[in-house]
């Protein structure tokens, strides 16, 4: 009976067993497909999860190419700061509170600083397993002084603290012609993802204005890395090559040098003659090459400041200032040309054969037409075109002005003397200018009916560089250079050459001409002579700040702008100040462009600022130049016989 009944449970067993069997197979099914899947699978992501645990990556900054001027001076270049990092895990309150005393940090900076390392350590990284890795340091303090550092390494330890060096951008010469060579801040998340196939990372700082931002990926360099294994207290380990594919390290790229056309001390000698104004622009140029000797806008800033150093107030106030000092008045901003466009007028008027240099009209003091009276800066009397420019007698351009057709001639002159388009430099946002024509007022017209469409008192405006045309002091500058040259209209250049970091030259840029003037030159030589009669001759506009060692010709402006008022409660008036030329007049070597925001008479306010400008740069920077032939004033002929004095109408302008 008893093995009758061990029979009977053998069956039972069997089946038991084959469930047990069945259960524990697809359990070692499970795990080894779930092996398979963690080290083959997801082996490599795996991997890279335990190698980031134990593996620091430093990176290598590279060192930003140097900004210099022609002679080699530089501008721009880098130096060693240092940086405090901390590891939010292993910092204490009170090793905070001795390393917030070392830097000076004020109450509220510190707590900021201090929530700011709570904040890193709450939100370490956690993997997809909810283990822990490898904290990143978090940036306590920049650019600290020496003697913090001193305090920090050699005093009492600080667990969790490193100091790391890391170059930064330095302009030895402080604000010098700041808005050429820019500024730089750090790339944005936007920019980063637009540019993370070429090199950029989080915390690089990128150029925004000048220089700084057009030559940027030559400045830049390539960054490097070094790759490290440590333990969980950070230490180095093992070799790196048990654990990293690749290469651990890759030495930095220093960025390439750039050599600019500017010479220091002539930007010095222009940005000094503007120290009683309070917003202006200047340019002064070869009238040979095109090449930008000095370019000035005032108000300037910092560049050291405004790349890394601006603390929300100085912002604030940099935004707050009306004379706009973030703005670059040379390139960015138009203005009315005034009576510095008259030369322009002249040379269309003689090269469509409206005049000729003898032809003469009487200035009464004014001009009238459609009931409008267009008034002059005085009564002139009898005048030649050369005498309206010497004089600045807008009551000979008036009648120019009335012509049919002037308008449209001085669109197309003006054009080619480089007006109405950018000059080609391509710096801090360049603007065109604008140079308006009769079918751009119909336009007007067709697009707002309360628009008064093209009326001749807007060519009468227009020929004395007011009305609706813009131009900026670069394109000034380019055009009285192309007057004092011959015709010869140069793309203007502000780099000269690249060249690596051990002075191999490796791109160098030729002066190049934008185009030769469809001028005659027999209306250029009566345009030049004018010139020099302004600042020569008795009557001249600029004749009481004339040099007497230096022939110079130019023109004055007074261009007419809408007055703004201060925030004293005064009212600052509302013309700008022009002055325009090139030195010496017989042989010239510079062309300059000055500006004066609501600066009142060309002749008084800008042509003195011109001067010395000019005297400064033949005293100093190139004496050699300063011998010159003069060109001379036009001799005056004999007593003639008396003849009737034409009236408006009668003469011709």
């Amino acid at each position: 009976m008893e093995i009758a009944g061990q029979d009977a449970e053998l069956p039972e067993i069997r089946r038991r067993s084959r469930y047990f069997a069945l259960v524990v197979l697809v359990a070692f099914v499970g795990i080894a497909g779930r092996l398979f899947y963690l080290q083959v699978i997801q082996g490599d992501a795996f991997f890279r999860v335990t190698s980031d645990s134990i593996i620091h990556t430093d990176l290598l900054p590279a060192v930003r190419g140097q900004i210099r001027d022609r002679k080699g001076r530089v501008l721009a270049t880098v130096r060693p700061s240092y940086n405090v990092y901390v590891t939010p895990r292993l910092l204490t309150a009170d090793g905070f509170a001795r390393l917030r005393m070392v830097l000076g940090m004020n109450g509220d900076e510190a707590m900021d600083v201090w929530e700011r390392i709570q904040n890193g350590e709450a939100t370490a990284a956690q993997n997809t397993n909810g283990g822990r890795v490898a904290e990143r340091p978090v940036l306590l303090a920049e650019d600290i002084s020496r003697e913090a550092m001193a305090a920090i390494e050699t005093g009492v330890d600080l667990p969790g603290v490193k100091i790391v060096s890391a170059p930064r951008r330095s302009y030895p010469y402080g604000g010098l012609a700041a808005h050429v060579l820019g500024f730089m801040n750090e790339i944005s998340a936007e920019e980063l993802r637009a540019k993370k196939d070429e090199g950029y990372r989080a915390g690089d700082l990128v150029g925004r204005t000048g220089i700084e931002r057009q030559w940027d990926g030559y400045l830049r360099g390539r960054a490097g890395f070094q790759k490290i294994v440590v333990d969980r207290r950070d230490l180095p380990k093992t070799d790196i090559h048990d654990v990293v594919d690749g290469p651990s390290a890759q030495a930095a790229v220093a960025g390439n040098n750039v050599v600019l056309t500017l010479d220091v001390d002539a930007q010095r000698y222009t940005e000094r003659a503007l120290r009683n104004v309070s917003a202006a622009g200047a340019v002064v140029l070869d009238v040979d090459t095109g090449r930008i000797l000095a370019m000035a806008s005032k108000p300037s800033f910092d560049p050291s400041e405004m790349s890394g150093h601006l603390t929300p107030e100085a912002e604030q106030r940099l935004l707050a200032d009306r004379y706009h000092p973030l703005h670059d008045k040379t390139l960015a901003e138009t203005y009315y040309p005034g009576s510095t466009f008259k030369p322009v007028s002249a040379i269309a008027a003689l090269e469509d054969r409206l005049i000729t240099p003898d032809d003469k009209t009487k200035c009464h003091g004014s001009f009238e037409i459609a009931r409008r009276r267009f008034k002059c800066t005085k009564t002139h009397g009898i005048v030649s075109l050369y005498d309206a420019i010497v004089q600045s007698c807008n009551v000979y351009f008036y009648e120019l002005g009335a012509r049919p057709g002037m308008m449209d001639r001085l669109a197309k002159y003006g054009a080619d003397l480089g007006l109405g388009a950018p000059t080609g430099l391509g710096l801090n946002g360049e603007e065109g200018g604008f140079l308006p024509t009769e079918e751009w007022y119909r336009a007007q017209k067709r697009e707002n009916p309360k628009a008064e469409g093209f009326q001749v008192g807007q060519a009468l405006n227009a020929v004395i560089g007011q009305g609706s045309t813009r131009v900026t002091l670069l394109q000034m500058a380019t055009l009285y250079a192309a007057i004092a040259n011959g015709g010869k209209l140069w793309l203007p250049q502000i780099v000269e050459r690249v060249e690596s970091p051990d002075g191999q030259v490796l791109e160098e840029f030729a002066p190049r001409v934008r185009r030769e003037l469809s001028v005659a030159p027999e209306s250029l030589a009566v345009v030049r002579q004018a010139l020099v009669g302004v600042v020569n001759e008795p009557k001249g506009t600029a004749f009481k700040v004339r040099s007497k060692d230096i022939e110079v010709a130019g023109k004055t402006g007074t261009a007419q702008v809408h007055g703004r008022h201060t925030e004293n409660g005064g009212y600052e008036a509302g013309d700008h100040a022009w002055f325009v030329g090139f030195a010496p007049a017989g042989r010239p070597r510079i062309a300059l462009a000055v500006l004066v925001e609501h600066g009142g008479h060309g002749g008084d306010v800008a042509a003195p600022v011109a001067m010395e400008i000019i005297h400064n740069y033949f005293d100093t920077v190139a004496p050699a130049d300063r011998e010159a032939p003069r060109l001379g004033l036009p001799r005056r002929r004999g007593p003639r016989a008396p003849t009737p004095e034409p009236t408006t109408a009668e003469a011709g302008p």
